[in-house]
């Protein structure tokens, strides 16, 4: 997700979603690339699990009893931005202009030398690139399946500059600022993707949709489950849909820390969050340390601090209603119960569109229609994984060795296989943040060779 204090030319990353205590915020990696989950972050540690946290830059909320996840940012968001001189640029070709022009339209060779002749040392804005395509007759369905078919940064320039919409010099850049070129590609792919079919459908027969794969007569469904900051977001859709898992006997496999922050022990759990330095994911227990017995009291202790402490205050208030103290206490602890209740989702909403706002007045147009998708698409409590699917590069391009949020969502994929294989089910649930959805979903469909290792 972008990051407020991320540069007009740091890369920013949508597709993952809730997991933490901080919506995924940017995680500057190498080569000015950033990728985020929304998890806004990534889910803190708790005292039971030894395995360090990998939350890019948002601190874990701590509450009374249960430590939050981290909230995931999308991986979109996860690229590179253009630089502020290129986000004012007019495009050199426009619908309008092609229209009136009585010649036919110029051949791949001849696009290519004008638009060399074009070039000023920088990447073009994906309304550029749209607009060129649309001078050459072709059809948003032409870009999105080029850009899906393409296995690299470095293929997918050389495809949009053999459709003559990205010259030479344009195109050699994918290799010299990768991480730009794949936030270009990000938002080209933003607005094609709906223009073909998507490779998995959305099931929605347990009550929080997923995505159905299919695959050596067994059938996965990845369910996208967002998080807030300050609480569970629809914690009783979470435990809705995990009793109708256990009630069909199917197994259940979720991201590390997701049972305990919801408060189930039906299934296993994958430890995930070391993988993103390059280990494998174990599977163990589902809330190790944890029984039904004990989340009662831990939920109970919360919501009798966050109702008692506001009941509390509005009877001071209408004994006292003279006390600015009392009118202080009310106001505190009815946001609290307030964040409990949202996750505190609207608060990062709030923030995007200052963010998206601020972009927009530098011109910087492609940064701030990435704030914007965030903020109606990613950051609210029931993510459309169809949606969604065009906040990420498809795959296998989207995979990066260096984005930790690709690692994991690679690693948890992995060791779900292996362990459903072992365990001879025909029937597996993985419950994980949006932003791990396709990504998890790609990689259980094709296997470990599919992508990057």
């Amino acid at each position: 997700m972008l990051s407020a204090a991320a540069p007009a030319a740091a890369q920013v990353r949508v597709g993952r979603a809730v997991e933490s205590s901080a919506i995924r915020a940017v995680v500057p990696t190498a080569g000015n690339e950033a990728r985020r989950e929304f998890s806004p972050t990534t889910l803190p540690l708790s005292p039971d699990l030894s395995a360090p946290s990998v939350s890019p830059d948002a601190p874990a909320v701590v509450f009374p009893a249960l430590t939050a996840p981290a909230i995931q940012t999308p991986s979109s968001i996860r690229a590179v931005l253009p630089s502020p001189s290129k986000s004012n640029r007019q495009a050199p070709f426009s619908v309008a202009s092609a229209a009136k022009a009585p010649a036919p339209a110029p051949s791949a060779d001849q696009a290519a030398v004008d638009l060399d002749a074009l070039f000023d040392g920088a990447l073009p804005v994906s309304r550029e690139v749209l607009d060129r395509a649309a001078a050459r007759g072709l059809s948003d369905a032409v870009l999105a399946q080029e850009i899906s078919a393409s296995r690299s940064s470095s293929e997918a320039a050389k495809r949009l500059s053999a459709l003559g919409i990205l010259g030479p010099q344009e195109a050699a850049l994918a290799a010299s600022q990768d991480g730009n070129f794949r936030f270009l590609l990000t938002r080209l792919w933003r607005k094609t993707a709906p223009s073909i079919p998507a490779p998995f459908a959305v099931d929605k027969t347990f009550g929080v949709p997923a995505l159905k794969v299919e695959r050596g007569g067994v059938t996965y469904f990845v369910h996208g489950v967002i998080h807030g900051r300050f609480g569970p977001v629809r914690p009783w859709a979470v435990l809705s849909l995990v009793g109708r898992i256990a009630a069909a006997g199917h197994a259940l496999y979720s991201e590390q820390r997701f049972p305990a922050y919801y408060g189930y022990t039906y299934g296993r759990e994958t430890l995930d969050l070391p993988s993103a330095a390059g280990a494998p994911a174990p599977v163990v227990a589902a809330a190790p340390n944890h029984t039904p017995a004990t989340f009662l009291p831990e939920y109970a202790h919360e919501w009798i601090v966050a109702l008692g402490g506001a009941l509390g205050a509005l009877a001071y208030a209408i004994l006292s209603p003279s006390s600015p103290q009392a009118w202080v206490l009310l106001a505190v602890f009815g946001a609290y119960v307030w964040l409990k209740l949202t996750g505190g989702l609207a608060i990062t909403r709030w923030l995007h569109r200052l963010h998206a706002a601020e972009a927009r007045a530098q011109g910087l147009e492609d940064k701030a229609a990435q704030y914007d998708d965030e903020t109606k698409n990613f950051i609210v409590a029931k993510p459309d994984l169809e949606v969604l699917r065009g906040l990420e590069l498809p795959q296998p391009l989207g995979a990066l060795a260096s984005d930790p949020y690709s690692v994991r969502s690679r690693a948890i994929a992995d060791a779900v296989a292996a362990a459903a294989a072992a365990a001879g089910a025909s029937t597996v649930h993985v419950v994980t943040g949006p932003l791990h959805t396709h990504e998890l979903a790609w990689r259980l469909a094709n296997g470990p060779r599919s992508q990057i290792s």
